[in-house]
């Protein structure tokens, strides 16, 4: 049963995804009134790429901090600082 339901999101995924990028690159062929130049194109470039950069190293400091142990010294009793706070 857990494998039918797999397939299945697994395949709506997909199907979205495909409908997507189907529409996507039509839409971007279709659209001759807008001209963006050699710098422009760099600048996008530059952006996703950053962006990967910034996602990939955020990724990979949750990943640290959760197989080094800092997840667990964080203290997440927040009644105490509740409390803390109500009195201030």
């Amino acid at each position: 049963m857990l494998f039918a339901k797999n397939k299945i999101i697994i395949s709506l995924f997909l199907a979205v995804l495909s409908i997507v990028l189907f529409f996507s690159i039509k839409l971007w062929f279709n659209w001759d009134f807008i001209t963006i130049s050699s710098h422009g194109f760099f600048a996008i470039l530059i952006c996703v790429v950053m962006s990967f950069v910034i996602g990939s190293g955020l990724m990979a400091l949750a990943f640290f901090s959760s197989k080094y142990g800092y997840d667990e010294k964080v203290d997440h009793d927040l009644e105490s600082l509740i409390d803390k706070f109500k009195k201030s």
